[in-house]
């Protein structure tokens, strides 16, 4: 096979005010060796990346209907023909390192009377790139290298010329405040999914049942009445649960919580127990539940190809792995109460053994890193055909809706 074809894609959310997903950075990396994944330079190899995504993993299927933000270098803008991207759903994005010269610039404002939308990556207010300006239609400005003082100084300036601004590398909930107050129209950044630190905060008795629920159901010794015990602790878990019973069976009357879990069936109260613990979490963004469902999806399709521990294992330690940030609490103390086996809580506090390989896998695409290991019997193709088969079935459940 040519390594041309071994395409690692990685996507970073972009939000906006409301904290709804406005757009994706995508991250194109092609492997250059059997088991990491490298950048391979060159304008040509980036181009046929790009081609790739859109000839073969086709853009609906990473994106869906969101804008798509993609890297563009000094070569390709300076390429002859004209890229083959939808205008409306493609966003080029200027890398920080292209010079401001009279051919780049020219390139650039042909794009955009072409109905491109154009972007400038990592702006830090230097002299230099000021005649950038004048042609970007979105600004992404790097406020961990910029500085609250300079944030101040130029945001009201560049908002007053009707360029829309995007903060980058937000994060912490401050931050993401800040640059809202400041007039910022988007965020991105890894604010959204690291916990909130307040002292002497205890986890809320309501929220217990679900996490125990979590960690029973997909025990392998599971007892059914265990599981109904569980949820009989909590009216709102038992009410919901009874109502989704009465929906599948109207034509039975449920005559205790017990019934409802066994005519339930343990492989709907698994896929309705993860649900849950995404749900009714007001002040986390979706995208946030959806990272969640991607990676515990894309670790079940690495242990079914593994076999050494069960699928569900694998799903176990994706899906858990985002809950530190989920419910605001460190990952050690969540895991001190629940139950589960030691490989499965050691992967998701050290990232080690085949479990552990999987979720930094994972995490690795979708930072976009550009060295990693494999887990093991997978080529960098079939680990981005997992990947993107997981983001189609955590979309498909339509969680961010």
């Amino acid at each position: 096979m040519d390594k041309m074809n071994d395409i690692y894609i990685g996507r970073q959310p972009i939000f906006d005010t409301n904290m709804h997903v406005y757009a994706y950075e995508l991250l194109f990396r092609a492997n250059s060796e059997e088991n990491r994944a490298k950048v391979i330079g060159g304008d040509s190899a980036t181009a046929q990346v790009i081609m790739n995504l859109f000839g073969d993993m086709g853009l609906s299927a990473v994106v869906g209907d969101r804008k798509a933000f993609i890297n563009f270098t000094e070569g390709l803008l300076l390429r002859e023909n004209r890229p083959f991207f939808p205008r409306k759903q493609v966003v080029i994005e200027v890398l920080e390192d292209v010079e401001p010269t009279a051919e780049v610039l020219a390139a650039i404002d042909k794009l955009r009377r072409e109905g491109f939308t154009i972007a400038l990556d990592d702006y830090i207010f230097h002299p230099n790139a000021v005649p950038f300006e004048a042609y970007a239609d979105i600004i992404k400005v790097d406020i961990l290298e910029t500085g609250p003082k300079k944030l101040v100084e130029h945001v009201p300036l560049l908002k007053e010329r009707g360029v829309r601004l995007l903060a980058e590398k937000v994060e912490t909930r401050e931050q993401f405040d800040f640059c809202q107050k400041l007039g910022f129209d988007y965020f991105q950044g890894y604010f959204f999914s690291r916990p909130k630190i307040i002292q002497g905060k205890s986890l809320p008795s309501n929220k217990i049942p679900v996490l125990r629920l979590l960690s029973n159901v997909y025990d392998p010794d599971v007892d059914m009445h265990q599981l109904s015990s569980i949820i009989g602790q909590d009216v709102s878990m038992s009410q919901k649960l009874l109502k989704m019973a009465s929906l599948s069976g109207k034509n039975h009357e449920v005559t205790s919580i017990h019934d409802a879990v066994v005519r339930f069936g343990l492989k709907r109260l698994q896929s309705w127990a993860s649900v849950l613990v995404l749900s009714n979490i007001d002040d986390k963004p979706s995208e946030l539940f959806l990272m969640s469902l991607i990676r515990a999806k894309f670790c079940e399709l690495i242990g079914e190809r593994v076999g050494d521990l069960s699928k569900d294992s694998y799903f176990t330690v994706g899906l858990f792995s985002t809950l530190d940030a989920i419910m605001d609490q460190p990952l050690q103390t969540l895991l001190d109460e629940l139950n589960f086996d030691h490989k499965i809580k050691e992967a998701l506090i050290k990232g080690s053994g085949s479990l552990g390989l999987a979720l930094k896998a994972v995490k690795a695409m979708e930072a976009g890193k550009i060295d990693f290991e494999l887990p093991e019997g997978f080529s960098p193709s079939e680990v981005s055909q997992s990947y993107l088969a997981a983001m189609e079935f955590a979309e498909s459940l339509n969680l961010t809706e």
